[in-house]
């Protein structure tokens, strides 16, 4: 399947919306609370989506997979490490992939572009934060990520994450 990965804009926020609450609603079943799950919301995420695509100031790039008919399948979302970080300067905060799609090399592909986005940027390193429960976190390690950081955080109850980084960012973008 060919898929073409590009610059987001606000057209893509109700695309970007629907990867997002679709593929939690898949990946996260039995994870994060039901009722989390299904108080997520199209709308609320496409007007976030929407204020985060249109604001000039952000620092964050956000990038979608679509295929051949334009169909958006997945989005990655990058920038500087909201933590400052001293060894890991840039993050990737999300990266969704349709289950559809998904084991097809659509979110390789975006986790390429991330790490090229962010070393163009002058960002040498990454971190990505996954939930410890994630059954899809081994993409991360296949990609050479390392588990460098744990950290607990609040969805719906108290949850484990695992941050994977990359000191070298080369050896993602050239993979």
């Amino acid at each position: 399947m060919p898929i073409r990965v590009r610059k987001a804009n606000v057209n893509d926020a109700e695309a970007i919306a629907r990867v997002q609450v679709d593929t939690w609603r898949t990946t996260y079943q039995g994870i994060v609370p039901e009722e989390y799950l299904s108080n997520m919301s199209y709308d609320r995420l496409r007007q976030m989506w929407e204020r985060f695509l249109l604001d000039e100031k952000s620092q964050n790039s956000v990038y979608v997979a679509e295929n051949d008919s334009g169909k958006v399948l997945g989005f990655v979302s990058c920038g500087p490490d909201r933590d400052n970080d001293p060894t890991y300067r840039g993050e990737t905060y999300a990266v969704y992939v349709l289950q559809e799609t998904q084991m097809r090399g659509i979110g390789r592909e975006l986790m390429l572009t991330a790490a090229k986005d962010l070393m163009n940027r002058g960002f040498n390193s990454m971190i990505v934060w996954v939930l410890a429960d994630n059954p899809s976190r081994g993409f991360y390690e296949k990609l050479g990520g390392i588990r460098v950081q744990t950290r607990s955080i609040t969805v719906g109850k108290l949850l484990e994450e695992y941050g994977y980084g990359w000191k070298d960012l080369r050896s993602l973008a050239d993979a």
